[in-house]
């Protein structure tokens, strides 16, 4: 049987309290305990997970990123993914608040992630403005665009990504974690590349795989004098 709170919190999120939701759900796990709020976490509906969930990041944690199950956040992910804005903003921020919440969990997330072709679809809208910026961490094991060499565009090929796993001894020539633990992008590309590396070869393929095609891709026909933009129905969605 559903717990009423999860009809109340639904009502909140309909009418854009998202505060007063997360409120409910506080006092839910303070009366009941966390294992409780897990349990309602489960049933929500997706788009109230999201809607939640998309107005925090790693520096504004929420409850529901802190309790939620792996499956349920990639889910939450994939629909914002979907429906959400174009410049993925909300989307690395719900990233950040739940994959950073708790660091003993972070792995488990990551993992989840790359599970499934959606999961990684989600990876690479995170990573989709900071490519660049990964395939010169993947060649330099830095972010340092002072040292290291020069990338020379996004690679046409895969084949460097073959024999790139790190091992003992070239891990040691990769940034430190502490250097690059911000909660944010840099920390995740951190953790994918060297502790989860088959998870960062798949995202990079695909990555380079989007790249290529959107260059390749004849430019979009400019609207006709007069006409008005397409409405974002964002809001329709989530």
């Amino acid at each position: 049987m559903t717990h009423p709170i999860v009809t109340t919190v639904s009502a909140m999120v309909f009418e854009g309290d998202i505060e007063s939701a997360e409120r409910a759900l506080a006092v839910l796990a303070d009366q009941e305990g966390d294992r409780a709020l897990a349990k309602v976490i489960d049933e929500m509906p997706p788009r109230d997970v999201v809607a939640i969930l998309r107005e925090h990041d790693s520096a504004k944690p929420s409850i529901v990123g802190e309790l939620i199950a792996p499956e349920r956040f990639v889910e939450a992910a994939v629909l914002e993914r979907r429906y959400g804005e174009k410049g993925h903003d909300r989307l690395r921020g719900m990233v950040n608040a739940v994959v950073f919440a708790d660091e003993s969990r972070s792995d488990e997330f990551v993992v989840a992630l790359g599970a499934s072709e959606d999961g990684l679809g989600v990876l690479c809208d995170y990573f989709e403005d900071r490519h660049e910026e990964v395939e010169r961490f993947l060649l330099n094991g830095t972010f340092d665009e002072q040292e290291g060499e020069e990338i020379d565009g996004i690679p046409t090929s895969n084949a460097d990504l073959l024999d790139a796993e790190l091992d003992e001894d070239t891990r040691r020539d990769v940034v430190a974690l502490r250097e690059v633990r911000d909660g944010d992008w840099r920390e995740l590309a951190w953790r994918l590349r060297v502790d989860h590396y088959e998870i960062f070869r798949d995202m990079m393929e695909m990555l380079r795989a989007r790249h290529h095609r959107a260059a390749a891709a004849p430019p979009p026909p400019k609207p006709a004098a007069g006409t008005a933009a397409p409405a974002d129905d964002e809001d329709d969605v989530l």
